[in-house]
């Protein structure tokens, strides 16, 4: 079952390259992980100081593994000083996922 973990990460305004530069680099490396379909970080358009970290999971498994590994432990311990407050995750779990086929505009010409 896939598993998906959404979280709300509110910068320190005058931190802000050096968490960008974190998110940056620990992206990269939890990508690598075993399971790990994917792991990313984006800065919200409203609030430069907010990013949001979506990560997907082959399975609990997997994502009990990253967040037990040595990798996260280093991540949370370079988050000391960078973040204004503490991070809101929540996950979830999924047992299929759909892709559309299309996802261009319809053309007009076609709706009759």
């Amino acid at each position: 079952m896939t598993v998906i973990a959404v979280a709300d990460m509110y910068g320190i305004e005058a931190a802000r390259e050096d968490l960008a530069g974190l998110f940056e680099r620990f992206e990269r490396d939890a990508q690598r992980e075993p399971g790990c379909v994917r792991y990313t970080f984006a800065a919200t358009v409203a609030d430069p100081t907010q990013f949001v970290l979506l990560s997907e999971w082959e399975s609990q498994d997997a994502m009990d593994a990253h967040y037990q590994s040595r990798l996260f432990a280093d991540f949370q311990f370079s988050l000391q000083g960078l973040l204004a407050r503490p991070s809101e995750l929540t996950i979830y779990s999924a047992d299929r996922a759909v892709r559309p086929q299309d996802t261009a505009p319809m053309d007009p010409r076609d709706a009759d």
